[in-house]
């Protein structure tokens, strides 16, 4: 008979080997059947649920089964963020000034995010661009110049709608730089 060391060699390869055994074997059995998978959710995060296209449900932080014919799309809630770097824009007076503008945004409703758009940021920025130029070509030089809290208000006031839409919210939004470049002749 064999020494207790090998048996206990022995039977340390087999408990080996027949891990190795399951592991596999759940590893083709969950491509033939749907087997869940467990995915977690981080504490600054949140989780949308898709399937067949549509978001599902919305998870809060934990640790979640989802099956294979669901996709969990993790959304980062902390804020990011954003810059809009030197425009150069037209006051209602025809003076032009160079701006450059910076803020923060973050996730406020996941499912919209998800839902409206592939890139729901990529779209609010070309929005904010668009506010820029509406915001400082509805002011004179002398608004523009002295009163840039102005800006900033308004043009979170014509963000709102879209901003909503998307699932996004403008925590901060600050003007920078405010350079006037010169006047625009008109003839």
């Amino acid at each position: 008979m064999s020494s207790p060391a090998e048996i206990a060699a022995g039977v340390t390869v087999e408990m080996f080997l027949f891990a190795l055994g399951l592991g596999l074997l759940y590893r083709v059995w969950g491509r033939i059947f749907a087997v869940p998978q467990r995915q977690a959710v981080q504490a600054f995060q949140c989780g949308v649920v898709l399937y067949a296209g549509r978001v599902e449900k919305v998870l809060t932080p934990g640790r979640y089964w989802i099956m294979p014919s669901r996709t969990l799309l993790v959304c980062d809630m902390r804020a990011k963020p954003f810059q809009v770097p030197a425009q150069e824009l037209l006051t209602s007076d025809g003076m032009g000034v160079r701006m450059s503008f910076g803020g923060e945004y973050r996730i406020a409703n996941p499912t919209s995010f998800v839902a409206e758009s592939s890139d729901a940021f990529g779209s609010f920025y070309l929005d904010l661009r668009q506010a820029l130029h509406a915001a400082v070509g509805e002011l004179s030089s002398e608004n523009v110049l002295n009163g840039q809290s102005l800006i900033t208000a308004r043009v979170k006031e014509l963000l709102i709608p879209r901003a909503t839409q998307l699932g996004i919210e403008m925590t901060q939004l600050e003007i920078w730089e405010a350079v006037p470049v010169g006047w625009l002749r008109q003839t």
